[in-house]
Order: structure tokens, then C-alpha cells, then sequence
């Protein structure tokens, strides 16, 4: 593949995965992380940073977390390593102006804005900026917010709170299908301690506080994003079983929302729409109604209701008419011919049936 083939590819490559990125970027609802959109290609995520030392949560962390001893030396960071040397963890400027294609004129892999000019933030949590800028071909996470808490900066460049991070998403993005949560994923096992099993665990209190409506609206959009994590992550991944519970949970919390909202009529339409289908409901019984006499008037056009009753049940009309027959032998034992009642067909009091 020639290199105008495969920078094309890499950019219908990076456009799909910014289409997913403005998709999951407005779900709320996860426990350790929360986004906002700062455009098409930049996308802002807040990560707690020590859950469980929050006042809100229990001193105990509250789910299963990944302990040191089953952490692989060999994998990507974990915060079980807090802080880190910048080599491991930043792109130098060298490597930084070999891939962003403007070495030659000095430039590295800076992110649109520089890391002074963001808003500060608590120190319960640390914010990334996971962009895809077109000129790049290729999405990096630049860190926002408390430096000091994940790198050990040596202050000699001036550059380095703006140098991207060294991910395994980053450098296999050329080879493999990256997924905007495979980057979240990674960052929070970089930053959140103690590591948490699942990286997409749904925080349960917050939903329950929500309004029924935006309920309803979360937990729709939150089943989405876990059916899609679902599909695109391998089974070897240790959080794929917890998702999975997750996503189980979120569903129903939808369509038990969506069932009171019916009940309480707070669907705009749905009045007018079950409205309407009561309509067509008795429109088509009504329909069905006049084809049932239609058919029986030409069936049996000169007699009345009470005789084709009559016909259908084999016997004499009450006006002692003549007896009708249905072509079926009597039952002599019936209760109707032991009594000889008039107008049924078999035997009267008093009579022997035929058959004997």
C-alpha cells in the first residue's frame, strides 16, 4: 500500500472514530469518569482519581479492584505505579516531531490549547484531552489537570505538560481497531487507584436520583454504550463478565422507567397514540361484526336469526315449522331425547330409537 492509500485509510479510520467519540461523549452515568465535548474532535473526561476517599463513598472501596499482585509488569501503566517517570509515560520531542510530520520545522504533537490556559480542577480527579486533530491522522491524550500526581516532571523542557501520553492505544493505532473506550479504559487504569475490575462500572446512586424522565433518557444511552462495548471488546478482557451484569442492570432500570412513565402518562403522544389505537380496535370489530351478518344473510337469506340458530343446532324452529336436520344421528342418551323434548331431533317419550 502506497503512503497516499494509507494516509487515506488512516483518516477514514480516525473519522470513524471520532463519529463514536461524539456519540459516547454525551453519555452520563459512569462511576469513575464523566465527558463533555469541546468540539468535533476534542473531548474533555474527568477521572477520579481515589474513588473510595471520597465523602460521598464509603471508606471501603465499594467494587472489586485489581490488586498489585495481579497487575503484569510487562502490561500498560497501572496507578499502582503513581508517579511515573516522565520517559515511561510522555512522547519526547523527538519521537513527537518524527510522527506529527512538521519536524522539520520544530513542531511536535502540542494540542490545540495549551495546558495553562484550561480551568483548574479539583485534585479529587484528574482531566484528559483525547483528541483527533486531522492533521495528526491519529487520536493522543494530553493531561489537563495535576500533572504532578501522574508524572514526575524534571521541569528541564518546556513542552512536557503538553506532550501526549505514551498509550498502547496510540501505538497500535496503525494496526488494530481502537475504540474510544479502549483509550478511556487505559486511562483509567493509569490514573484511577486502586484500579477498579470494571473501568465502565455504572454508578447506581446517581440514576436512582434522577428525575423519571431523565432517567429514562440516561439508562437508554448508558444500554447503548455498554451494548457497544460489549460487541467490540475480546472475551480475554477482564472486565467483559462485569459490563455484561451492567448492562443487564441498566436495561431493565430503562424499561421500568419507561413503564411508569405510560402509567403516569408523562410520554408526550402516548395519550393520543393509545387513543387511536382504541379507535382502529373498534373499527375493526365493528368491521368484523357486519361481515359476520353479511355472510350469514347469504348463507340463509330467508330465515330469521332465531331459525338459522336453529339450523345450526339441528332443530325444529318454536312455530313448529319443519324439522331440520344437521345429517348427524341423534344421541339416544342425551339428556334432551330421554326427556323428548319437541323439536329435537331423535326420539319422544315413550319411543324406541331406530338404531335398536
Amino acid at each position: 500500500m502506497n503512503m497516499s492509500k494509507m494516509d487515506q485509510a488512516l483518516k477514514k479510520k480516525l473519522q470513524t472514530f471520532l463519529n463514536d467519540m461524539l456519540k459516547f461523549g454525551t453519555v452520563k452515568g459512569f462511576k469513575y469518569f464523566s465527558m463533555y465535548l469541546r468540539g468535533r474532535e476534542e473531548m474533555m473526561i474527568n477521572i477520579l482519581n481515589e474513588p473510595h476517599n471520597l465523602g460521598s463513598r464509603s471508606s471501603e472501596p465499594t467494587s472489586p479492584c485489581i490488586l498489585p499482585s495481579d497487575v503484569n509488569p510487562s502490561s500498560s501503566f497501572t496507578s499502582h505505579n503513581l508517579p511515573y517517570d516522565t520517559q515511561s509515560l510522555l512522547m519526547s520531542q523527538r519521537s513527537q516531531m518524527a510522527l506529527s510530520g512538521y519536524g522539520s520545522q520544530g513542531v511536535g504533537l502540542p494540542p490545540a490549547s495549551p495546558s495553562e490556559e484550561e480551568p483548574s480542577k479539583d485534585l479529587n480527579s484528574t482531566v484528559f484531552l483525547i483528541a483527533g486533530y486531522a492533521k495528526y491522522s491519529c487520536p493522543y491524550v494530553w493531561v489537563r489537570s495535576n500533572h504532578e500526581r501522574l508524572v514526575r516532571l524534571t521541569g528541564e523542557e518546556g513542552g512536557e505538560r503538553d506532550s501526549p501520553l505514551k498509550l498502547k492505544c496510540s501505538a497500535k493505532w496503525k494496526d488494530t481497531d481502537v475504540k474510544i473506550w479502549d483509550v478511556i479504559s487505559e486511562l483509567i487504569k493509569l490514573c484511577t487507584y486502586p484500579v477498579p475490575r470494571n473501568p465502565f462500572e455504572v454508578d447506581v446512586e446517581y440514576i436512582d436520583c434522577l428525575p423519571l424522565k431523565e432517567r429514562v433518557l440516561v439508562t437508554g444511552s448508558l444500554a447503548n454504550s455498554l451494548q457497544k462495548i460489549m460487541l467490540h471488546t475480546k472475551d480475554e478482557k477482564h472486565y467483559s463478565g462485569k459490563v455484561f451484569d451492567d448492562l443487564h442492570l441498566v436495561t431493565r432500570k430503562h424499561f421500568e422507567g419507561l413503564q411508569n412513565l405510560v402509567r403516569q402518562k408523562q410520554i408526550p403522544g402516548v395519550e393520543n397514540f393509545l387513543q387511536e389505537e382504541r379507535k382502529q380496535q373498534q373499527n375493526l370489530q365493528r368491521e368484523a361484526q357486519v361481515h359476520a351478518r353479511a355472510t350469514q344473510r347469504k348463507r340463509y337469506p330467508s330465515q330469521t336469526y332465531t331459525e338459522q340458530a336453529a339450523a345450526a343446532y339441528g332443530l325444529q324452529s318454536t312455530y313448529g315449522g319443519p324439522e331440520v336436520s344437521t345429517g348427524r344421528p341423534a344421541d339416544p342418551f342425551s339428556q334432551q331425547n330421554q326427556y323428548g323434548r319437541q323439536g329435537h331431533v331423535g326420539f319422544g317419550y315413550g319411543q324406541t330409537p331406530s338404531m335398536f
